[in-house]
This record gives structure tokens, C-alpha cells and sequence, in this order.
């Protein structure tokens, strides 16, 4: 029992030093999830329920025939959903820097015999996605992952149209983990309004909206969800 004890605090420690350097080190270049450890991002943690596909459906609330970006979509846990819920006439643009991620989505996608994802290989702070051409964007788990992150903001509020929504979600539990505090200074300077955040102390969705044209005095409810 003592040698099982100390070989969980070995691990634990390794865990948590690897936790804290990858964490480090991603502040100051692109270092994404690796492609081989996939499987991990895949995983629907009990504790960050929130983040779940169904809970993202559930919040970003797509409609029929909507084009939304999934940008830093890495294996597609949230993409595939999202194809289903815009259906044939929609069209989800499923964005990483990695092949590897890309090419599981795509094989996903042959399988459950979905056309609708458009494969697209760059870094999403440079401008790829024509200007109000989204109905909506997510970031489940990926801004941290990214250096300069205040960049993505004015990118992806140019793609959206006018009352498109952007829904970033976090969890404790993945080291490029972004505060709330923080996301929402950087969408608000971006020209972003929030409307909606759910959440706990694991993990949290927080959901903006564009509005290209505001009125100096006007006041836009958060709503708090359960």
C-alpha cells in the first residue's frame, strides 16, 4: 500500500509539472494538444459538465442552415454535433493548425456520411473567413493554446454578421486554462456584448454577441444560466 501511495504522488507530480510547463511555454508560442493524445480531448469530464457537446448545442443554440466556425477544433468533439445540428443546408468550417486533427474529423465525417464540414488548415488569427460569413464561432478549450489571443477577437467579430454569436468555453482542468475576467476584457475591446454564462468553479461557457452598431446608453442583459 506505501509503494502505491508514493507511486501516485510520483505521477501526480509529474502530472502537475508537465501541467504548469506546457502552460508556460504556450504563452509565448502555438503548442496545441497533440494529435496522439487526442483521445483525452474527446473525454466528457463529470466535473466540467458545462463544456459538453450537448451543453455547447445547447447554449450556442444553432439553427438550421447557420455556418459557424469551430476554430481550434482539434479532434471534432464539438464539430460533429455541430454539423448534425445545422443540418445539409448548413455549414460548419472546422479550423486547427494541425493535419493530424483535421483528417480524424474528416474521416469522422465519411463515416457518419456528413458533408457539410469544410476542412480549413491555419492559424486563426490571420484573416481566412470572409467578413460576416458566420453565423457563430466557438472555442471550446483552445484560446489558451494560443500566443497574442487578444488577436483572434477582432478576426472573428469582422466574419461574424451582425448579431452572431461567439461562444468560448474553458476548464480548469486544461493547462492553457483563460479566466473569464480576461476573456471578456479582450471580446469587449473586440466590439463583443456578453449575453450569457454558465458555469462553475471546474469550468465555464461565456456566450458574446457582434453588434456592430450600438447605442451610446443602451444596456444588453447577461443572462445567467442554471
Amino acid at each position: 500500500m506505501a509503494a502505491f501511495v508514493v507511486t501516485l504522488i510520483v505521477l501526480l507530480g509529474i502530472a502537475t509539472a508537465i501541467w504548469f510547463t506546457w502552460r508556460c511555454r504556450s504563452r509565448k508560442q502555438l503548442l496545441p494538444c497533440p494529435a496522439a493524445i487526442s483521445w483525452l480531448v474527446e473525454l466528457e469530464n463529470p466535473l466540467a459538465r458545462v463544456t459538453r457537446s450537448a451543453s455547447i448545442l445547447r447554449q450556442l443554440d444553432p439553427g438550421a442552415g447557420d455556418c459557424i466556425a469551430d476554430i481550434g477544433c482539434g479532434p471534432g468533439r464539438v464539430t460533429i454535433p455541430l454539423a448534425h445540428a445545422v443540418g445539409p443546408d448548413g455549414e460548419i468550417m472546422a479550423i486547427d493548425v494541425q493535419t493530424e486533427m483535421l483528417t480524424r474529423i474528416g474521416e469522422k465525417a465519411k463515416q457518419q456520411r456528413l458533408s457539410n464540414i469544410h476542412l480549413l488548415l491555419c492559424d486563426a488569427r490571420d484573416q481566412h473567413l470572409p467578413d460576416e460569413s458566420l453565423d457563430g464561432a466557438v472555442m471550446v478549450m483552445a484560446l489558451g493554446e494560443v500566443p497574442e489571443a487578444r488577436r483572434l477577437f477582432p478576426v472573428i467579430h469582422a466574419a461574424l454578421k451582425e448579431h452572431g454569436r461567439l461562444l468560448i468555453g474553458e476548464s480548469m482542468f486544461d493547462p492553457h486554462y483563460v479566466s473569464k475576467e480576461k476573456i471578456v476584457e479582450m471580446a469587449q475591446a473586440a466590439g463583443f456584448i456578453e449575453r450569457s454564462h454558465a458555469g462553475n468553479f471546474f469550468a465555464y461557457v461565456t456566450v458574446f454577441e457582434k453588434h456592430t452598431y450600438q447605442t451610446k446608453n443602451l444596456r444588453f442583459p447577461v443572462t445567467r444560466l442554471a
